[in-house]
């Protein structure tokens, strides 16, 4: 049976930071989107931003991660992602920085935007205690909420952004 043992380097205070963060975005995700979207994006950027400079720097750093993994994520840190870690990396982290510009957009590019979050946020949980677990789960139900304020114009086949809202009263009918 393996030993769960964590990292020296590991921060309680970022962990335990990361998930108050987390879950004070659900709460402000549906009453203030426009708060929850500069925090999601400032997160998704500064993420952008350590995981390129690490991948560059110092991409063996990444194997830590499989202390605190699931079995199955263990197994592909410790073998297959080790020969192409830098590469993999810089890809995550430039989608990373794909779904932070996305948090500024409106409509359909802000859901498709929370929608990669939610995926990349589910995706790195079985990282476990080192990816901040449960936050990343956290984070990907404020995205989830954070998607649900985007309203829909049928008229248009357009979203017009967060709580816009067309009415026929306001449009000349000439």
């Amino acid at each position: 049976m393996e030993t769960f043992e964590i990292s020296s380097s590991f921060s309680w205070t970022a962990y335990l930071l990361s998930n108050a963060v987390a879950a004070t975005l659900i709460a402000t995700s549906k009453k203030r989107p426009q708060f929850t979207r500069i925090i999601v994006l400032l997160i998704f950027l500064a993420a952008a931003a350590v995981n390129t400079y690490i991948a560059i720097d110092a991409p063996w750093a990444y194997q830590d991660y499989a202390d605190t993994a699931v079995p199955l994520y263990k197994k592909f840190i410790l073998g297959a992602f080790e020969p192409i870690i830098t590469p993999m990396v810089l890809a995550i982290a430039f989608c990373q920085l794909l779904i932070a510009i996305s948090m500024l957009g409106k409509g359909q590019l802000l859901k498709t935007g929370c929608l990669a979050g939610i995926v990349f946020c589910i995706s790195i949980a079985p990282l476990g205690l080192y990816a901040a677990f449960p936050a990343t789960l956290l984070l990907a139900i404020a995205l989830f909420r954070l998607g649900q304020t985007v309203i829909i114009d049928p008229a248009k086949g357009t979203r017009p952004g967060i709580h816009s809202k067309t009415s026929n009263s306001t449009k000349s009918h000439i």
